[in-house]
């Protein structure tokens, strides 16, 4: 485990992944380096970490989850990450060493996130929002953390669609993710539509299999933000005061993941992009999973 000194700044960039850069620029951190074994790590890791994890947010890709997070990082005494890549290490390490033993792995998930969620600034809480394929690791996160509630997001599938076929994330491309954990997607010709929309649909599938268990929702991207306060921050236990109410509504009203920008809708604009193999694609393997998310979300 590699460590940087993050000072007073606190980790609330629209990516973990801003944080770390900016904070490798710190002289401090160019100097000096310091490492920690993984089996020093996890026996020094405490039993409960210092910002007790108050949540985690399962996405759909390029459904919202970052306007999420910097919601939450909004909250008073809140800390609030999104996608430390140290953490999808840990998930990474996990799906590929299967010779490990499960409680290892649980130790080093707790260790990790503990470590991740140090308080900056007397901070008594933490969130953290995942990437969108670590949907496929809940039960692991659910044996390391129990009794924490999540939640996971999703967005009408051709808007999705049109924004992958725009500029793919590397978690819709199988090799640049744990090898098999999406098997055989239509096959090496299958055309860019059907394997994103394939491969949506096994985050999908994962996350109504969990939901039947009771201990997390879905919020539909329609929803947002008014879906914060009326639903998500409830299942996480929280309200908001009205301070905190107002750098909310602030934050909504900003790119999530350009703050210097206006946010401006753009499910109209992908709707009309979408053509007719996003269609097809959408319809064949999204549609069904997608009407039962939604009718989760109602509930």
């Amino acid at each position: 485990i590699d460590w940087a000194r993050f000072g007073d700044a606190p980790a609330d960039t629209s990516f973990y992944a801003d944080a770390v850069a900016s904070a490798s620029y710190r002289p401090f951190n160019r100097v000096i380096r310091h490492a920690t074994e993984l089996d020093a790590f996890i026996a020094a890791a405490p039993a409960q970490p210092a910002a007790s994890l108050a949540g985690l947010v399962f996405p759909m890709p390029r459904c919202g989850s970052t306007l999420v997070a910097q919601m939450l990082g909004a909250l008073d005494a809140a800390i609030s990450l999104s996608e430390p890549g140290p953490l999808d290490a840990v998930v990474r390490f996990a799906l590929t060493r299967p010779d490990i033993p499960w409680e290892r792995h649980i130790a080093l998930m707790r260790a990790m996130v503990g470590a991740l969620t140090r308080p900056h600034g007397g901070e008594r809480y933490s969130f953290l929002k995942l990437d969108s394929w670590h949907v496929l690791a809940l039960p692991l996160f659910r044996a390391a953390f129990p009794a924490v509630p999540w939640i996971y997001l999703f967005r009408d599938p051709a808007e999705v669609l049109v924004s992958q076929l725009r500029m793919r994330g590397y978690q819709t491309v199988p090799s640049l993710v744990p090898a098999g954990l999406y098997g055989l997607v239509e096959g090496a010709s299958a055309g860019a539509e059907a394997q994103c929309a394939s491969i949506l649909a096994r985050y999908h599938d994962a996350a109504i299999e969990a939901l039947a268990d009771g201990d997390g929702i879905a919020v539909d991207y329609a929803e947002l933000p008014a879906a914060f306060e009326q639903r998500i921050l409830p299942h996480f236990g929280l309200r908001l005061s009205d301070l905190e109410r107002a750098r909310v509504t602030a934050r909504a009203a900003r790119d999530a993941k350009f703050p210097d920008s206006r946010f401006a809708p753009d499910s109209q604009i992908k709707r009309q992009e979408a053509g007719a193999a996003v269609g097809i694609a959408a319809a064949r393997y999204l549609s069904t999973s997608h009407e039962a998310l939604r009718a989760h979300a109602k509930r």
